[in-house]
């Protein structure tokens, strides 16, 4: 099994493909880790591709070439932010795909800000945060309308991966032994 978890910024897509390959045994990728591998941080790629199409275009080589000369069976955690193109590319591949969907509140409890007020900061800008979760729910729909959607509404992390594993053992996407 090659699996493709999609999903907004927030939404469980690493930490859900983490238990997920720990469950199955087998590896798991995350695009944000693999660009840390290459340049460094997250920063210093921002740096060296400030422009987001850029940026769009590494992050698809990455994902191609784990794809193409990966293992036979892996997970990998897909950034949010592709353009339909990109989409439409990765899902011609050898994977299957899926995407994670999660309440607006669920998605917000998950937001972790760094810094000393970062508590107060992100409560005092809430209805901000909310909207922003909202649009990017929209746009990830219009965008993945075609893979298949989980909603793991207000799911701890355990019952996120069980469901998503039952998900994948109902519809034939895991083999299991």
């Amino acid at each position: 099994m090659r699996l493709l978890i999609w999903g907004i910024s927030n939404v469980g897509k690493t930490t859900i493909g983490k238990e997920l390959a720990k469950k199955i045994n087998c590896k798991f990728y995350d695009i944000d880790d693999e660009i840390i591998k290459i340049y460094g941080s997250i920063d210093l790629f921002q740096e060296e591709f400030p422009n987001d199409y850029n940026r769009f275009d590494i992050k698809e080589l990455i994902m191609l070439n784990i794809i193409e000369n990966g293992e036979k069976s892996f997970i990998m955690a897909v950034s949010p932010i592709f353009s339909k193109n990109i989409v439409e590319e990765l899902l011609m591949t050898n994977t299957k795909s899926i995407e994670i969907i999660d309440t607006p509140e669920a998605i917000y409890d998950r937001l972790i800000l760094e810094g000393e007020d970062a508590l107060e900061y992100k409560e005092r800008h809430k209805d901000y945060y909310m909207r922003e979760i909202k649009r990017d729910q929209v746009a990830s729909y219009q965008e993945f309308k075609d893979i298949p959607k989980i909603s793991i509404a207000n799911q701890n992390i355990e019952e996120s991966a069980n469901t998503v594993y039952q998900y994948l053992k109902e519809n034939n996407i895991i083999d299991i032994k």
